[in-house]
């Protein structure tokens, strides 16, 4: 069997509903594909890790940084790669 997909999460919440297998009336306006992510969790094909907000990586493509975030992210991005 193959690893699952490692995602990094800044959102708590998206790692709990993902996780729990129950169907709660107050997920029913999340949108589809994201029904298939959970899916996915539950299957082990992928795995949520918490990723604390300051740290988020992710952030360099889709947000405006400062100077020193973007510095930081740029120069961190290269040197975790595996």
């Amino acid at each position: 069997m193959n690893a699952p997909v490692v995602i990094y999460c800044d959102n708590m919440s998206t790692i709990l509903i993902a996780n729990n297998s129950i169907y709660h009336a107050r997920t029913k306006h999340i949108e589809v594909h994201y029904h298939f992510i959970k899916e996915k969790v539950l299957a082990k094909e992928i795995d949520l890790i918490h990723v604390n907000t300051k740290d988020q990586v992710a952030d360099i493509f889709t947000k405006a940084l400062s100077t020193y975030k973007l510095k930081k992210f740029s120069k961190n991005a290269w040197c975790t790669r595996s």
